[in-house]
């Protein structure tokens, strides 16, 4: 608190009338760029006094959060708030520790408090100053979220493209791939929408022992869309399209078309908390198949529906995540397929956290598998998609942490040493 008072109270900087780029009532803009664990919609979702953007030109604060382990196996979190345009040479550091045993909803709220510390010098010079107190007073015409909305040349348009190629090998053997995707959305508080697109080829070559040479390809290109339509704080209307080409699937081409209802027990705005959601949907499947199917099939056109009920709950005693989906075609429902899936982790005590994931499916619908099976090859590089009426995954492990409650020193030397050894890159790690 005492450190909220000092910077509400420096007075030496001239408040600015607009910052570059921005209306006289707009909210502060602020770019998180994030390079370690962050809950973007969490935080957006509580500091609603801002104007979050994507690109650090927009911005007049930008945010960088890092953090690195502490002797105890914590996290020594470091907040920069980097002063940009009016704001140019205005910069602050706030950096604060969490322990081994603090639950994701602890670390979150650690978080969002410390950025709320830091963001006060700045809100404090912005035209929304007269507004905020130590709990920022929302009017009532305004989104959870959204703060006062700028004029957006994009029409809140975002647009992603991505490539990705990969190549090993050894003297008897070699593979290759080669990916891409696209991603176009549109979020507004009354509609939805997102366009996904990807294709992925890849490649192996294999010396076996008699000398020959084996060869094999996987393809598969994919496109989906979903649109989704507010009908209120617990109502939405959507429609998800989706069209596949994929060699291990059997599919030369599939295309789905799934209008349905959507329920949250709990308000939209409390997503970022706890959600227990309702889907139903109900439409059409289109498949031409590569291969004659075992049904000795090369095309069919038939209706189908799904029915989901999805859990998530993230509280101090740790989270919680699971979801039921059952699905059949309409004119044949013994063409079925029912799944679980869930994930707990729970801190039972003081130190001890268990956590637990479990996935299983019962199958009953698989309508493309090849009607002249799969070959040794092709089973043992998985090329072609097998017959089995489930799928299961599970993991549980449990974990204690004691000893010395004090974990604040940070200690980096020989970190990129032995087993410590780690790459990371734009918020991406790879270790070693």
């Amino acid at each position: 608190m005492r450190r909220l008072l000092i910077l509400l109270s420096i007075g030496t900087i001239p408040f600015p009338s607009a910052l570059p780029g921005q209306t006289g009532d707009e909210a502060l803009r602020v770019f998180l760029d994030c390079q370690t664990h962050c809950d973007m919609e969490y935080t957006r979702l509580e500091i609603s006094y801002v104007n979050w953007v994507r690109d650090r030109q927009d911005a007049a604060v930008h945010l960088l959060s890092t953090s690195q382990g502490t002797g105890g196996g914590g996290q020594e979190y470091s907040l920069q708030f980097i002063g940009l345009g009016e704001f140019q040479g205005m910069n602050d550091q706030v950096r604060f520790t969490t322990t081994q045993t603090d639950t994701d909803d602890e670390v979150r709220q650690a978080l969002l408090r410390r950025i709320g510390l830091g963001l006060a010098r700045y809100v404090s010079r912005s035209p929304l100053a007269s507004r905020i107190r130590i709990a920022y007073d929302r009017p009532a015409t305004e989104v959870i979220g959204t703060g006062q909305q700028p004029r957006d040349p994009w029409n809140l348009w975002v647009f992603r493209l991505g490539v990705n190629g990969s190549f090993s090998g050894e003297s008897q053997s070699s593979e290759n791939s080669l990916s891409g995707s696209f991603r176009a959305s549109r979020v507004s508080d009354t509609w939805k929408l997102r366009i996904n697109g990807g294709a992925r080829t890849s490649h192996s070559r294999y010396i076996l022992s008699d000398s020959s040479e084996y060869k094999s390809s996987n393809n598969r290109y994919n496109l989906s869309t979903l649109l989704a339509r507010s009908l209120g704080d617990h109502w939405s209307a959507g429609l998800e399209q989706s069209a596949v080409r994929s060699t291990y699937d059997n599919y030369d081409f599939k295309f789905d078309l799934l209008p349905g209802m959507e329920f949250d027990v709990f308000p939209y705005q409390e997503s970022s908390r706890r959600q227990l959601v309702f889907v139903y949907s109900a439409g059409l499947t289109h498949a031409n198949y590569t291969d004659t199917t075992v049904y000795n099939k090369v095309v069919e056109t038939r209706p189908f529906h799904q029915f989901t009920i999805a859990a998530q709950a993230v509280q101090p005693w740790g989270s919680l995540n699971g979801q039921i989906q059952v699905s059949s075609y309409l004119d044949d429902f013994a063409a079925n397929r029912a799944s679980i899936f869930g994930g707990l982790e729970v801190r039972l005590f003081r130190g001890l956290n268990l956590n637990i994931f479990g996935s299983y499916s019962r199958v009953r619908d698989q309508l493309s598998l090849v009607k002249e099976g799969a070959t040794n090859e092709e089973i043992l590089l998985q090329l072609k998609q097998l017959k089995t009426s489930y799928f299961y995954h599970g993991s549980v492990g449990p974990s204690y942490t004691f000893g010395s409650k004090f974990n604040n020193v940070v200690n980096p030397r020989f970190s990129g040493s032995g087993g410590g050894n780690c790459q990371c890159m734009g918020g991406s790690c790879f270790c070693q």
